[in-house]
């Protein structure tokens, strides 16, 4: 009968062999898995950036009006406060708004303690802060003027903001793209002249996530009605919006004469 020490010994050979086969299969798929070098790859390509953009008039606008109110009493704050947003958004969907376009942007209520300006003592007072903001998105671009006024008619006592966009950039990106690829095009065969290789076909290409159109916001940050209403709304200037595209492009370059 073998000894314990023998069995031991014996399996631990049996253990090396079959490690020795597995390594030595790994060596041989590991060879046999890409003609490709990619240290070689690298060393035979030019790799550039290219730009484009396209520019298009807005077609959208988002306003954001804005209703502050102050009361003592915090329910009558509040009160007041929807009645005036309730009564901007009826008229909106009275200029033929749509329901979806229309979204409460922000709602805050904050206390505000009274003190003596002589003393800066507190007086015992609290007045309640209502703060409503309401977002619409204007699809008729040419209404925009009319829209700000509807609102500031309706009891908005701010706009915070209007907002150009584009609705649909699928256009204006397929123009961008194209010329960013052109671009790209012009710097490799630039700097293959310069290092004297011959540049090849495109082997690898990526768009740079995050580009697109950037939305203009107006001149005026906020608006706020002087005195009553009417007066045909601002005059409002929709200039232009452009759409960036970057591309970065990898080639294949031979050296001249090979």
């Amino acid at each position: 009968m073998k000894s314990n020490k023998t069995l031991y010994r014996s399996s631990l050979l049996g253990v090396f062999a079959l490690l020795a086969l597995v390594i030595s299969g790994c060596g041989i798929l590991t060879q046999g898995d890409s003609d490709v070098d990619p240290a070689t790859s690298l060393r035979e390509s030019i790799s550039v950036s290219g730009f484009g953009e396209a520019t298009g008039i807005p077609d959208i606008a988002v306003v954001q009006f804005a209703v502050e109110v102050e009361a003592e009493d915090i329910g009558d704050a509040i009160d007041e406060s929807n009645r005036t947003v309730d009564s901007i958004r009826a008229m909106l969907l009275g200029m033929g708004i749509a329901e979806t376009d229309l979204q409460s942007a922000s709602f805050n209520v904050w206390p505000e303690d009274g003190f003596d300006r002589l003393t800066g003592q507190p007086t015992g007072v609290r007045t309640y802060h209502v703060d409503s903001t309401l977002s619409a998105t204007l699809r008729d671009i040419d209404r925009v003027s009319e829209m700000i006024q509807t609102g500031l008619d309706a009891g908005a006592t701010n706009i915070w903001g209007l907002t150009f966009g584009i609705d649909d950039t699928a256009a204006l990106e397929a123009e961008a793209r194209a010329q960013a690829l052109q671009d790209a095009d012009a710097r490799a065969a630039q700097l293959a002249e310069s290092i004297g290789v011959s540049l090849g076909e495109p082997i690898a290409v990526s768009e740079l996530a995050g580009g697109g159109i950037v939305p203009f916001a107006a001149e005026f940050a906020s608006i706020r009605p002087q005195g009553g209403g009417g007066g045909g709304g601002p005059p409002i200037s929709l200039g232009e919006l452009t759409v960036r595209v970057q591309v970065d492009v990898m080639y294949r370059v031979e050296e001249d004469g090979n």
